[in-house]
């Protein structure tokens, strides 16, 4: 009989990392929609979601290869999730922002421009600001950067993650 092979790293962190995508997408609208601002609570909720279905990846990975995950193998499994969450969840953001809600973002750029005005800011400093506020504030802005941010969070937690699921290290 043939061995059956165990699933790569690639398979895994992507069907992990699909799953972290929609329902970090899917907590995003619901607050929205419930009118709860972003704040330290969803980013730390947002962080804990990314370990636990880190965790999990990693916890697949060592169940399917013999107990062992070296520390590069858990980085790099927890690095290829966090991109694959982070693209879905653009992608859907894109989406959201683009044809279902469209006044989010209009919303928001007048709350800034509020906000600007209370601390005393207007004029030529207000322009300037809103012109900033609202190159970012498109969907693609929306996207393109909370992509960036959320890779550049998930390889930082899966440089810690990986140090506590690691079960092997390579010796020379």
């Amino acid at each position: 009989m043939d061995e059956l092979r165990a699933p790569g790293v690639t398979r895994i962190a992507t069907k992990y990392g699909l799953i972290q995508g929609v329902l970090s997408f899917a907590v995003n609208v619901a607050s929205t929609l419930a009118g709860i601002k972003a704040n330290w609570v969803a980013v730390v909720f947002h962080t804990a979601l990314l370990v636990v279905f880190m965790v999990l990846a990693h916890r697949e990975f060592k169940r399917t290869h013999r107990g062992i995950m070296t520390y590069p193998e858990g980085l790099g499994s927890g690095t290829l999730l966090s991109i694959v969450a982070a693209v879905v969840a653009a992608v859907l953001v894109y989406v959201y922002l683009n044809y279902i809600n469209t006044r989010t973002l209009a919303a928001a750029i007048q709350a800034q421009q509020a906000a600007l005005e209370q601390r005393g800011i207007t004029g030529a400093q207000a322009h300037q600001a809103m012109q900033i506020i609202g190159a970012v504030t498109t969907p693609v802005g929306v996207a393109v950067l909370s992509a960036i941010v959320a890779v550049i969070v998930g390889f930082i937690v899966a440089l810690i993650v990986s140090i506590f699921t690691q079960s092997a290290t390579l010796r020379s």
